[in-house]
């Protein structure tokens, strides 16, 4: 286990007038935490055990007749696992790491994925070192937008998936631990690493926590993550940064004036009802109101991200309010 300990400068350009009741972080570098648990090798041993060819135990000769008896028959060969059955043994015993919830899945994903391993292994060789300067640089352009203030502890956790592309954290102990696969491309990790990252950003440093406190928030939290996403990883589609389907993106904006104008009426709802409705039924609309709404915040007001989610709730409830009815009048 190596720790390090890195520093993100802040920004330190003047506050806009939107912004005039969040303090601005003051030049100075926030404490990074940065430690690192490389799982490869544990693949690797698996990897080579799982590879070795196996050599079956010939069958034991027939006894002799003895004292004109009969001969003792043949001792059959003893059976031999097939190989996808003595891979997956070898697995749960050396590896048993997976990006998928159950073993049925994981060992799907094991069988598709073994043909295309040996052309991965050198990445995979390469471990953490290989890929260290991309969640470094992803700090860093994360820091850029979110304007770190508080003290920021993270492990990476590099493992060898099936070729799914899958990042994902959890927190313990105050340490958010981020799964990072190695047997995938820089580009395949990039969107991902940047979506969770910049959820855990926010999480630490907006007012409003990893839990909004009304609807305006949360369409800010969803809008301001898709933005800083698009910021730092260009060249996708706005459904991509949405993580929505075309399809869904499609249908909430062939209803966009009606759904954005019953949503104006509950920005300052904060009701376990609404924040739910708006988390789970109706996702799709608050992320892609959520996305007009910092997009004209910080195009027409010259917000920043950093300003948006440091915001009184009262201040960017009013704030949305007035930027949605402009929005929905077409201006």
């Amino acid at each position: 286990m190596r720790q390090l300990i890195l520093a993100a400068l802040l920004a330190t350009a003047g506050m806009p007038a939107f912004a005039a009741t969040a303090k601005a972080p003051a030049k100075q570098a926030v404490q990074l935490e940065v430690k690192v648990r490389d799982l490869s090798p544990l693949f690797l041993d698996f990897y080579k055990v799982a590879s070795a060819p196996v050599v079956q135990a010939p069958a034991a000769p027939a006894a002799p007749a003895a004292d004109g008896k009969q001969a003792a028959p043949a001792a059959p060969a003893v059976p031999v696992e097939s190989e996808s059955d003595r891979r997956w043994r070898l697995f749960k015993k050396i590896y048993n790491v997976s990006a998928h919830e159950d073993d049925a899945a994981t060992r799907a994903a094991l069988e598709a994925a073994w043909p295309r391993y040996a052309a991965a292994l050198p990445q995979i060789n390469a471990g953490f070192d290989g890929i260290a300067a991309e969640p470094a640089d992803a700090i860093d352009a994360l820091s850029a937008q979110y304007f770190l203030d508080k003290p920021f502890s993270v492990r990476w956790i590099t493992y060898v998936g099936a070729f799914e592309g899958r990042v994902w954290s959890q927190e313990a102990d105050g340490i958010v631990n981020v799964n990072l696969p190695l047997e995938v491309d820089a580009k395949t990790r990039a969107l991902p690493l940047h979506r969770i990252l910049s959820k855990v950003m926010q999480d630490k440093n907006a007012h409003f926590g990893s839990q909004p406190r009304n609807l305006a928030e949360l369409l800010i939290s969803e809008g301001v993550q898709a933005h800083v996403l698009r910021s730092t990883v260009p060249g996708h589609t706005v459904e991509t940064y949405l993580n929505l389907s075309t399809e869904q993106v499609a249908q909430v904006n062939s209803n966009r004036k009606a759904t954005i104008s019953n949503i104006i009426t509950k920005l300052g709802d904060g009701s376990a009802a609404t924040l739910a409705n708006y988390t789970g039924e109706h996702l799709a609309q608050t992320r892609y109101v959520g996305w007009l709404l910092v997009d004209y915040l910080v195009k027409k007001q010259k917000a920043r991200y950093a300003d948006l989610i440091r915001q009184k709730p009262a201040d960017l409830v009013k704030a949305s309010t007035k930027a949605l009815a402009v929005i929905n009048a077409g201006k």
